[in-house]
């Protein structure tokens, strides 16, 4: 079982579907996931008030420090084991819809469970009964 937060989650779902030990994983729960790297860094980028004509700068200095390649796919491609998300419209930095497609795609793995009005990785803090509750439900089956 992976758990992580922003791009904690990322790493998570990274390691789950193309790591070597990817066959000891039986799960994932993923609060806040970055999905979508460019997305995650524009939306940065722009809270920090950087000029619009520089944001393309500023994702190609953030793809040259972290070593992220330009590469659109997925994270996800390969998910093959369950997944429980947690994450809200109201995100800011990385932004939900990135994490209602992955449901989407894969709708017999992925429980997403929505937060509304919580900050990005803050989902716990928003509804913590609920948020403990789901996570009861997801992960006593696979324990």
């Amino acid at each position: 079982m992976l758990l992580g937060w922003s791009t904690g989650a990322t790493m998570a779902l990274r390691a789950a579907a193309h790591s070597g030990v990817r066959e000891s994983v039986s799960g994932l729960v993923l609060d806040s996931p970055v999905l979508d790297w460019e997305a995650t860094v524009r939306s940065l980028a722009a809270a920090r008030r950087t000029p619009g004509a520089l944001l393309p700068l500023a994702v190609r200095a953030a793809q040259g420090r972290t070593g992220l390649s330009a590469d659109r796919r997925a994270p996800y491609d390969r998910l093959d084991v369950p997944a429980l998300v947690f994450h809200g419209p109201g995100d800011t930095v990385a932004p939900w819809r990135y994490s209602r497609r992955f449901a989407d795609a894969h709708p017999r793995l992925v429980a997403l469970h929505t937060v509304e009005h919580a900050p990005h990785a803050a989902m716990w803090n928003a509804a913590p009964d609920t948020y403990e509750e789901k996570l009861r439900r997801f992960l006593t089956p696979l324990m």
